[in-house]
């Protein structure tokens, strides 16, 4: 294995087609001529600008032979000041660029200028069209500047011959997400100026803006064209399929592989290798309406096992949905190093994951560490733990004896940084089946912020340690004594209010990736389905296969708005719990009386009210499952001192030997004695309280329902916690 050549791809994240696409060149690629290949992910140089501690760290401690950096995705053009550094950075190691020019390394580009001229004469010339708008990535990204100067040229060649003509142009991010945002804010503008076409900078891009012209009302909107750029996949899929610029991408990244062997070999190189692209015609541009299966030239045959993929996939999205979830919220409740290790076995085994190494580093020095400590080792599928944060491994020896020990199945590694903010916490060395890529990074985004919660925790315990030794030296000085545990207590319950905040995070970032992601993809398989429905196959048809997707929609997007209550963020605390009652009396047969009786806006703070939200929702949940109750009424009043919550049902109540009444009150202070029959939801609703230095009461009476009710102090109090949650 030594002898082998061993090839390190620098990308961003392999969680979208363009960087997947290439990445499957390359990896082909290296299969075929018996090259390791190490995918590299999260060293860019925009973040050596924004901070970080050294530009590419793996080149310390990572072994290779020759560098492909994917530049379109990790040099911006303000980048480009560092680039006579790059050489100094890998020393003599040689190096190939993709997508764009970098220094004097040999670079491979995609010709697009004729590509995108093809698709503005087709738009401007073939349909008529007179009224575009152009929607581009950063607009100092290179490959946007291309697309956009093309766009804005082709509008000033075709002006004078119709005057009519114009183009205007908004810049965003290179996903579905910013496409959407960008059309909807056009259209709160300019609602009575629909547009003809809208020319986006890329696939995803695309993609958002049809999702949002198809939801629009306006059947004057429904009728813009859009066009984009890459043909990923899912172009393809797309009901209609869109109309893109199709950029050879796995061809893209096996020249690369190719011209970086050859300087290895000591061919001369040409310093920059070009690859056509090439302008492809389909529906979204108003070209038919129908898809054509002799154009596709699809047999019935081909036909039913591609259908028989869709379904495949679907049923197998929906069980790693499920997976991925699970994974999410039991690293959530986790207070130990030891409980997230033991996470991890099954969830990598449902991921199909048999090789996994976790390597925390220890707190940020100002430069990269060059230890870590090596918590979970998976090799050929045998797992091995070391929670006990003892087993420091050096980075260069422990990735050399990697290099020389393991004999597995694969050639190709990946390496994935956990970040959050500038800090590196560790990193995950893996290999995974291409379905499982996107899944592996929004895993890797649960695990940073889980560590970056033990670790806050651990600090915590340290500095509660230290603490006890001092108290223990200085018992004469009573007074000081007494000041500074008052003053770790309110350390303590801001890191408790942190500890909440990381968890909402992560809640949010679960709700994001589900609805951006997974349900997206969902969407345009369904909407795939939904277009061959009429289409019979063996004397049947599919629109089955196309409700059990949008059944699984469904869900995926309950789960989504579970995890993360949006509309708290976009509407307030008022119209939250407004929609929250609607939601109980349409999903329970309850009759659900909701009161707000609170002049002005909100006297909580955002951490304040997602805590008063989740309280309630919890005591509703209590409703539903367990009162039996056929009305509850949810009142919010403003009193001279206080902001109080009541829940009040007219359930069965809680059942007690003898059908005795059960009362609950805390004051704030931590709770002194749990009743054993206090469930997790009840001690949910008392922490939350706790953080909010609220009076937390719990009534129930056996046939008579249950109270629930939070008192919020409001007037200033140096031992309340809203000082701290602010």
């Amino acid at each position: 294995m030594g002898l082998r050549k061993r090839i390190a791809l620098y990308l961003n994240n392999l969680d979208e087609e363009y960087q997947i696409s290439v990445y499957k060149g390359i990896r082909d690629e290296a299969r075929s001529l018996n090259i390791d290949l190490v995918c590299i992910q999260g060293e860019t140089l925009n973040q050596f600008m924004a901070g970080t501690p050294s530009p590419f760290p793996s080149r310390h401690f990572m072994n290779m032979d020759g560098v492909l950096l994917l530049s379109s995705v990790i040099v911006d053009r303000a980048g480009q000041i560092f680039l006579p550094n790059i050489r100094d950075h890998f020393h003599n190691i040689p190096c190939v660029s993709i997508g764009s020019r970098l220094f004097d390394f040999p670079s491979i580009i995609i010709k697009s200028r004729v590509s995108m001229e093809q698709l503005m004469h087709h738009l401007i010339i073939d349909h008529g069209y007179r009224k575009f708008l152009y929607i581009g990535g950063p607009a100092n990204h290179r490959d946007n500047m291309v697309r956009e100067h093309v766009f804005r040229r082709s509008i000033h060649t075709y002006q004078p011959k119709f005057p009519s003509l114009h183009g205007d142009v908004a810049n965003g991010g290179f996903n579905d997400a910013s496409g959407a945002s960008i059309i909807h804010e056009y259209m709160m503008k300019h609602p009575d100026e629909p547009l003809d076409a809208v020319v986006a900078a890329n696939d995803n891009m695309a993609l958002g803006a049809l999702y949002e012209l198809k939801d629009c009302t306006d059947p004057r909107w429904k009728q813009c064209a859009v066009t984009g750029f890459d043909d990923i996949p899912q172009a393809r899929l797309e009901v209609p399929a869109l109309t893109t610029v199709r950029q050879p991408l796995s061809s893209l990244g096996r020249q690369a592989l190719q011209a970086l062997l050859d300087v290895l070999d000591g061919s001369r190189v040409s310093g920059v290798i070009h690859t056509d692209s090439e302008f492809v015609v389909r529906n979204s541009c108003g070209c038919g309406s129908e898809w054509d299966l002799e154009k596709e030239a699809e047999t019935r045959t081909q036909l039913k096992s591609r259908l028989e993929a869709i379904q495949y996939k679907a049923a197998k999205s929906e069980q790693y949905l499920r997976n991925i979830s699970f994974f999410g919220q039991h690293l959530i409740t986790i207070h130990t190093i030891e409980d997230m290790l033991a996470t991890l076995p099954d969830y990598l085994t449902s991921l199909e994951v048999y090789t996994f190494h976790l390597i925390a580093f220890p707190r940020q020095e100002p430069v990269f560490p060059s230890e870590g400590v090596l918590l979970y080792q998976r090799v050929n599928g045998t797992d091995s733990f070391w929670p006990d944060m003892n087993n420091v491994v050096v980075l260069k020896d422990y990735f050399a004896s990697l290099d020389s020990g393991e004999s597995e199945r694969s050639n190709e590694r990946m390496l994935y940084h956990l970040r959050s903010g500038k800090d590196f916490l560790g990193l995950i060395y893996y290999y995974a089946e291409d379905f499982a890529q996107p899944l592996i990074c929004s895993s890797a985004a649960f695990l940073s912020n889980t560590l970056k919660r033990l670790r806050i925790l651990e600090e915590e315990k340290e500095r509660s340690r230290h603490l006890e030794k001092e108290v223990e030296h200085r018992t004469r000085d009573l007074v000081d004594t007494n000041k500074k545990l008052k003053h770790e207590a309110r350390r303590r319950i801001e890191v408790e209010a942190e500890v909440l905040r990381i968890s909402e995070l992560e809640r949010l970032r679960f709700s994001l990736d589900l609805h951006d992601d997974i349900c997206q993809r969902l969407a345009g398989i369904s909407m795939y389905c939904k277009s061959l429905a009429t289409v019979p196959v063996n004397g049947e048809t599919i629109g089955e296969i196309a409700t059990m997707i949008d059944e699984t929609l469904h869900l995926t997007r309950q789960y989504a708005h579970d995890s993360f209550p949006m509309e708290l963020d976009t509407l307030g605390l008022q119209d939250a719990l407004q929609s929250l009652c609607h939601d109980v009396e349409k999903n329970a047969a309850c009759i659900c009386n909701y009161s707000w009786q609170v002049s002005g806006p909100s006297p909580l703070t955002g951490p304040q009210e997602i805590n008063v939200y989740r309280i309630i929702q919890e005591a509703l949940q209590n409703v539903i499952k367990h009162s039996k109750a056929s009305m509850v009424d949810i009142t919010v009043i403003r009193e001279s001192d206080a902001f109080v919550i009541r829940v009040k049902d007219n359930g069965v109540g809680a059942p007690h030997p003898g059908d005795k009444p059960y009362s609950y009150m805390e004051d704030g202070g931590l709770p002194q004695k749990r009743n054993r029959r206090e469930g997790l939801g009840m001690r949910s609703m008392q922490y939350r309280a706790h953080q909010l230095g609220a009076e937390y009461i719990f009534k129930s009476t056996p046939g008579k329902g249950t109270l629930v009710e939070i008192r919020i102090p409001l007037k200033e109090n140096p031992e309340s916690l809203l000082g701290h949650i602010q």
